[in-house]
Protein backbone atom coordinates (compact mmCIF):
# COMPACT_ATOMS: atom_id res chain seq x y z
CA UNK A 1 0.00 0.00 0.00
CA UNK A 2 1.33 3.55 -0.95
CA UNK A 3 2.21 5.66 2.00
CA UNK A 4 0.65 8.32 0.42
CA UNK A 5 -2.88 6.50 0.84
CA UNK A 6 -2.61 5.63 4.20
CA UNK A 7 -3.55 7.40 7.36
CA UNK A 8 -3.48 10.71 7.55
CA UNK A 9 -1.42 11.74 4.42
CA UNK A 10 -4.74 12.34 1.94
CA UNK A 11 -5.94 15.15 3.59
CA UNK A 12 -2.28 16.11 4.41
CA UNK A 13 -2.11 16.21 0.49
CA UNK A 14 -5.14 17.81 -0.26
CA UNK A 15 -4.80 20.74 2.50
CA UNK A 16 -1.12 21.55 0.31
CA UNK A 17 -2.96 21.06 -3.04
CA UNK A 18 -5.63 23.70 -1.69
CA UNK A 19 -3.16 26.24 -0.43
CA UNK A 20 -1.49 25.85 -3.38
CA UNK A 21 -4.38 26.75 -5.67
CA UNK A 22 -5.89 29.23 -3.54
CA UNK A 23 -2.52 31.03 -3.63
CA UNK A 24 -2.70 31.14 -7.42
CA UNK A 25 -6.08 32.44 -6.84
CA UNK A 26 -5.04 35.52 -4.75
CA UNK A 27 -2.35 36.47 -6.97
CA UNK A 28 -5.26 36.83 -9.39
CA UNK A 29 -4.61 34.31 -12.05
CA UNK A 30 -7.67 32.18 -13.36
CA UNK A 31 -5.74 29.15 -15.11
CA UNK A 32 -3.73 27.18 -12.79
CA UNK A 33 -1.74 25.63 -15.16
CA UNK A 34 -0.72 28.91 -16.22
CA UNK A 35 0.08 30.30 -12.98
CA UNK A 36 2.03 27.37 -12.17
CA UNK A 37 4.49 27.89 -15.22
CA UNK A 38 4.50 31.97 -14.29
CA UNK A 39 5.11 31.61 -10.84
CA UNK A 40 7.68 28.73 -10.57
CA UNK A 41 9.97 31.36 -8.40
CA UNK A 42 8.85 30.86 -4.89
CA UNK A 43 9.58 34.30 -4.38
CA UNK A 44 6.63 35.43 -5.91
CA UNK A 45 4.63 33.27 -4.51
CA UNK A 46 5.20 34.10 -1.16
CA UNK A 47 5.11 37.89 -2.14
CA UNK A 48 1.12 37.10 -1.97
CA UNK A 49 1.62 36.51 1.55
CA UNK A 50 3.48 38.84 1.86
CA UNK A 51 6.11 36.87 3.28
Amino acid sequence: MSRERAGTAPRALASFRNLGISTFRLAGRANIAHARRDLLNHNDAFAVYGI
